[in-house]
């Protein structure tokens, strides 16, 4: 079966992720192309990895 929709139309897995976790976000990233990382953003992304990839040394945990 052919998709009615061309590649450039489908949404990214990323962009359901952000959907998920706040439309908000998702809004400004996928629709608007607004979102700009701030000091506090970055933090939370790389406490985030810290956490979720086992192999990270616990130093990075804290």
């Amino acid at each position: 079966m052919l998709s009615e929709y061309p590649p450039d139309a489908w949404l990214p897995l990323s962009g359901i992720q952000h959907f998920i976790f706040c439309r908000r976000q998702w809004a400004l990233i996928h629709v608007e192309q607004q979102w700009q990382e701030s000091a506090l953003t970055a933090d939370g992304r790389i406490m985030h990895r810290a956490w979720t990839i086992p192999s990270s040394p616990k130093s990075e945990r804290m």
